[in-house]
């Protein structure tokens, strides 16, 4: 899942790049300016792209407040670093599972400690899993769950409203928190976060940084890194160079920092599999789409290795299908689209379309726009012509919700279990994540299915049907999966950087 570089040769053509960038510094590392370390062996400062709005353990929605959220709570259980095997455990030190699945019993673990010195108990886990069924934000996590009942001091019975097999990849992003602190600092419950994970607040400047110290009671043995700053740098090219003179040991990057981070020795990249891909997508209630020869068409249209190099710098696994190659249910025999722009003219004839045909406006973001350009280049060699139409971020939401559009470029995550697809595939989701506004009763019934069973090989052969549907009827022009990036120094392990990108400073340490 985690790919490590260490980038060798700086040509002599790209320093002189680089120096007219603004970024000598790249080269060498900056040489006598070089910070070592930032502070010492027990520090760590991680540059993050923007502030926290919040703070709350459930009520959370972007990528900078989970990460930082995952380091302060502990879940009652760990999803796998591939996101493939069986969760591990952390506050819940075993579980059942009733063999109709319609029941969950956790045993928590004793001697757990929420930051302020209390227990943590089943009533702390009860109290969280309502408060998840009750967030706009994060519900899905507990997506099946009627309700929850402490049996005990240290025993938690969740009983469903249906099997669902997912049920336990959810829980691992359950943040648990103090029913106790609830209650009596509802204020300071999103501001001053007390969990019981490795990491305990310690403050923030606003806008600026977030401040977490190491919890010396912390069950599974006191953190190595003792201090963790997250600073907000929002610019690209100011992070880059921030990670060059060791101002910050570690950051998510764009693969367009790549080239400035190249050459260095004090810097170590990771690439991390992520199920988000990039793809074209078409109104499959508008034509030519509503016909799947044109879908296959576009499909074999696509130079997916031009793409990625053009766009993503090399740094994406080319793949045409929606179910990324590390997800469970992913096959080598479903239906991959190679770019074969013989074979897309002849859909084409078969499909009645007589070229030059004008597709009309490709919508995009902004953000999307270079993506348009190069599949607007594929599309006209086979004859397939379309205009681009770039729109302000909120509105081009507003009008691909809605189905506005006839073709578009984008990226789209569907975090979690392989269930989560279902999102683009089924009914229920157009005008949310079913951009294709695709409508199938069989693929609607086969997700229930496959959420419903709690044997694997069950489940795998309903994805495998699943997909080699989707695939062979073209419901979107999948593109590739870009690698999630992040650089850090070289004399930094990060361990395994789990499927998805949602790192452990726990498991960080300095090298000797």
């Amino acid at each position: 899942m985690q790919r490590k570089r260490k980038y060798e040769g700086f040509p002599a053509k790209i320093t002189a790049l680089c120096l007219a960038l603004g970024l000598a510094c790249s080269v060498s590392g900056c040489g006598e300016n070089y910070i070592d370390r930032a502070m010492d062996e027990k520090s760590l400062v991680i540059a993050v792209e923007a502030d926290v709005d919040t703070l709350h353990p459930s009520d959370y929605s972007t990528t900078v407040e989970s990460n930082i959220l995952e380091q302060i709570y502990d879940p009652l259980l760990a999803v796998s670093s591939d996101g493939l095997g069986d969760p591990e455990p952390r506050i819940a030190e075993s579980y059942e599972v009733s063999e109709d699945g319609m029941t969950y019993t956790f045993h928590i673990r004793h001697g757990v400690l929420f930051h302020d010195g209390t227990p943590v108990t089943a009533e702390d886990v009860v109290f969280s899993l309502e408060m998840y069924q009750e967030s706009e934000y994060q519900g899905s996590q507990v997506d099946g769950l009627d309700y929850a009942e402490a049996t005990d001091e240290y025993t938690v019975v969740c009983h469903m409203s249906y099997p669902y097999s997912p049920f336990l990849t959810g829980i691992g992003r359950v943040h648990i928190a103090s029913k106790d602190y609830w209650e009596e600092s509802p204020e300071k419950f999103s501001t001053d976060p007390v969990g019981s994970g490795p990491y305990q607040y310690a403050g923030r400047n606003k806008g600026s940084s977030i401040t977490l110290e190491a919890f010396e009671d912390y069950y599974r043995g006191e953190a190595e890194i003792q201090t963790v700053e997250f600073e907000v740098i929002p610019d690209q090219t100011t992070k880059s160079i921030a990670i060059q003179t060791g101002e910050v040991n570690f950051t998510s990057i764009e693969s367009s920092s790549i080239l400035a981070l190249k050459g260095s020795d004090r810097i170590d990249i990771e690439e991390v599999a992520t199920s988000g891909f990039t793809y074209v997508c078409m109104n499959l209630e508008k034509e030519p789409f509503t016909d799947e020869r044109v879908r296959q068409a576009v499909n074999y249209a696509i130079d997916r290795e031009n793409l990625v190099n053009v766009c993503y710098d090399g740094e994406a696994e080319v793949n045409s299908n929606i179910c990324s190659k590390s997800r469970f249910g992913y096959s080598d025999d479903q239906k991959q689209y190679d770019y074969d722009p013989e074979r897309a003219e002849e859909l084409l004839a078969e499909a009645g379309i007589e070229t030059p045909y004008d597709l009309g406006t490709m919508l995009v973001a902004e953000k999307y726009s270079n993506i348009a350009t190069v599949v607007q280049n594929d599309l006209k060699e086979v004859g397939l012509e379309v205009d681009i139409e770039v729109k302000e971020f909120n509105a081009y939401l507003d009008d691909l919700t809605q189905g506005n559009y006839t073709i578009t470029a984008l990226n789209l995550t569907l975090e979690g279990d392989t269930q989560m697809c279902s999102m683009a595939l089924t009914t229920d989701y157009i005008g949310t994540a079913n951009n294709a506004r695709y409508s199938d009763p069989e693929i609607d019934a086969l997700f229930q299915q496959a959420g419903q069973t709690n044997d694997t090989k069950e489940r795998e052969a309903l994805y495998n049907e699943i997909f080699s549907k989707v695939q062979e009827e073209a419901v979107y022009g999948v593109i590739c999966n870009p690698y999630l990036l992040y650089a850090h120094n070289s004399e930094l392990s990060c361990g395994e950087i789990p499927f998805e990108g949602f790192y452990q400073i726990y498991d960080f340490s300095w090298e000797a």
